[in-house]
């Protein structure tokens, strides 16, 4: 439960305060915005007094919250004040809300335009070539005019085109040798559940796989293998003949090689809007690992505090009190406070700092990806369908969503909302609630802190 004293930057405070004033807001609302009670198109004056009445309800949700442990900040976009708060500083786990802290992190580090390049050249003996992994999970193996998960994929069928016909005249390939160093360490932390792979949430995490690693790769949810480098390389193989050898142990690439085909990703800016409409796990891992290269500190799972915290000091806001230890936010180890998240979503709103694809990629409530499943904002919530949009995260134990409500009253409200220590799904609708709630206040709750 929240009392006065635990968020002193509350609605009900206010509405205590000045009751005349949120009336007089409440019926600006009404005319303009058409929330609340209206007949026939007109908006009565009972109608304007039970708006009144409901119209900022979201301190007393808050007040009366019962899935789990509430951390929560919401702020005005054009102002950056607080309208509510409560444990907004405290780190907590993110689940899948920490892919808003990866996206813009690689917008960042690598740039909007940056496409990720997995090559092919020769080999130190006639009849090998070497297929470097560029770290480009998107790869497929699927024909060229045929899509899977990822749109705009590059094929390995085109690669194989171009090293046939770059090698014309010479001897059959008789072997696929593989350079998968971009990447080291572990492949898979030790923190996420088993259940993630077979689920098919996430792969192994190397600089060579296709699809994503999926066992279908037109199947978002189809369960990973543990060994992506070899389904990649076996792959490939096969399409320059039928008795070519593969060779999964990473080699380096020979000195002096020639490049015999080469194929690109889409940009990162469409492969961000990807990952957070789907929250793609894998995906996400892969952006943090590029992300760690890009700023020098590292190639593993280690380097990702470094590398995305470093990334994220030109957004200005201080990255004081993340742990991060993932990029997907599937560790339940992970630690960032609310008030980081909603601090971010205001710059990615507001497109400053390059971020404008972040805020491309948004789910949009009761609509798309992953707040369009679930039977995601109904009920109570229902008229906020399409009036809010963000990215969700569960885990085991967690609900959460940082997003943004579309403007009424002349501003727009960013909020993060987590509901932690909870495993019942029931969580998402209070969560959706609050966030309607904070969606009818708009440019109201935004005034009361000004």
């Amino acid at each position: 439960m929240i009392d006065e004293q635990s968020h002193p930057h509350g609605i009900r405070a206010f509405v205590r305060r000045y009751p005349r004033t949120l009336v007089l807001g409440a019926a600006l609302v009404l005319l303009t915005a058409g929330i609340a009670t209206v007949t026939s198109g007109m908006v009565t004056g009972q109608g304007r007094a039970a708006a009144a009445e409901q119209l900022c309800t979201a301190d007393d949700l808050a007040a009366h919250w019962s899935a789990g442990q509430l951390f929560l900040d919401a702020r005005s976009v054009s102002t950056g004040t607080t309208v509510i708060a409560h444990r907004a500083g405290e780190p907590t786990q993110t689940g899948s809300t920490m892919k808003v802290v990866t996206a813009a992190a690689a917008l960042e580090a690598l740039g909007p335009d940056h496409r990720f390049t997995t090559t092919v050249v020769t080999g130190t003996t006639p009849g090998a070539v070497v297929l470097v992994g560029g770290g480009d999970p998107t790869l497929s193996r699927l024909p060229s005019g045929e899509e899977g998960v990822y749109p705009g994929a590059p094929h390995l069928d085109d690669l194989a085109r171009q090293v046939t016909a770059a090698r014309s005249g010479q001897q059959p390939v008789r072997v696929v040798q593989v350079h998968t160093d971009l990447f080291d360490g572990p492949a898979w932390l030790p923190s996420w559940p088993e259940s993630a792979r077979t689920s098919g949430s996430v792969s192994n995490i190397t600089a060579l796989m296709v699809d994503g690693d999926r066992d279908d790769p037109t199947d978002a949810y189809s369960r990973r293998s543990t060994a992506a480098v070899s389904r990649a390389a076996t792959a490939f193989a096969a399409l320059l003949g039928p008795d070519v050898r593969v060779e999964t142990t990473s080699v380096p690439v020979p000195s002096g090689a020639r490049t015999l085909g080469t194929v690109r990703s889409a940009p990162v800016s469409d492969l961000v809007g990807t990952l957070l409409t789907h929250s793609d796990d894998t995906l996400a891992e892969v952006l943090a690992r590029h992300v760690a290269v890009a700023e020098g500190t590292g190639r593993s799972f280690a380097a990702i505090q470094a590398g995305t915290t470093k990334a994220l000091r030109s957004t200005g806001v201080a990255t004081t009190g993340l742990r991060l230890v993932d990029g997907s936010g599937l560790s339940s180890e992970n630690r960032v406070p609310v008030a980081y998240l909603t601090q971010l979503m205001r710059v990615v709103v507001e497109h400053r700092a390059g971020l404008a694809p972040v805020d491309a990629g948004l789910a949009v409530a009761g609509e798309t990806g992953t707040l369009g499943e679930h039977g995601r904002f109904g009920g109570a919530a229902r008229d906020a369908r399409g009036h809010v949009r963000g990215k969700t995260g569960t885990l085991d134990a967690m609900y959460g969503l940082t997003g943004v409500t579309d403007e009424v009253a002349g501003d727009r409200i960013v909020f993060t909302v987590f509901a932690e220590g909870t495993a019942d799904p029931a969580a998402r609708g209070e969560i959706d609630a609050l966030a309607a709630a904070l969606w009818r206040c708009g440019g109201h709750a935004a005034a009361l802190r000004r």
